[in-house]
């Protein structure tokens, strides 16, 4: 199975940050499935230093993880999901917190193969009430908190779900795309949202192409488009 390889940056937390630069930190480092336990759990030791932050590298499967970090002799850990894509390099950030971890967060995994151009339309996620209809103009965004990261050859979302939004679902989920003159072009991606939560995150795999991009160029700003090929796929 085709494995890709992580570069985790570990921003330090308050305890770890006073201590003298030859300090050695132990910090153990678990890559959990949903069931079937832990695809990584091992202790990796780094010296303090003059840094911010500590880079950790490994190896992994594509799938999607919890990843839980601690230095218990500190009391400072971090938690998050994580989609890994097979036969993508990733650079994966995240910072320690003094104290235990905080309970997950519902939350909805995007990722997806996009080409370098990807970033230069300044994409962005938003979200819709559910009376947006496909090739009509869409309304005011809804207060749905995105974190998006870019890669070498892909990009990784976290659509965090706002407690105001519930009830109002199915709503509708949009990729934003910036236009040289400063306009917008919204393609509708089909996907359920809000979803379920059971402390667990859906993922959704939605790959991007160049062409997909340009086909845009024509199309209507500021209106839902619904293209065919736009297709997304749940993990």
């Amino acid at each position: 199975m085709a494995l890709a390889h992580i570069f985790l940056h570990v921003g330090l937390c308050n305890a770890v940050a006073r201590l003298d630069p030859d300090t050695v930190v132990a910090m153990r480092v678990r890559m959990s499935y949903r069931v079937g336990g832990d695809e990584i759990d091992k202790v990796v030791r780094f010296t303090r230093g003059e840094a911010q932050q500590t880079v950790v590298e490994f190896d992994i499967r594509r799938s999607t993880y919890r990843l839980l970090l601690e230095t218990p002799k500190y009391g400072c850990t971090a938690t998050d999901f994580i989609d890994v894509l097979a036969d993508q390099n990733r650079t994966i950030n995240e910072t320690l917190a003094d104290g235990p971890p905080a309970p997950p967060a519902p939350v909805v995994l995007f990722d997806g193969a996009a080409p370098l151009s990807f970033g230069y339309v300044k994409p962005t996620f938003t979200v819709f009430d559910k009376t947006t209809v496909c090739n009509k103009p869409v309304g005011t965004p809804l207060p749905a908190k995105f974190d998006v990261e870019y890669d070498q050859g892909g990009y990784y979302v976290w659509l965090h779900e706002d407690p105001s939004l519930e009830g109002q679902g199915p709503l509708v989920v949009a990729l934003r795309l910036r236009t040289t003159t400063g306009l917008a072009h919204y393609v509708n991606l089909p996907v359920p949202f809000p979803q379920p939560w059971g402390g667990w995150p859906g993922s959704v795999r939605f790959d991007i192409t160049e062409d997909m991009v340009d086909d845009l160029a024509t199309e209507k700003t500021d209106v839902l488009l619904c293209p065919k090929m736009w297709g997304t796929s749940s993990g």
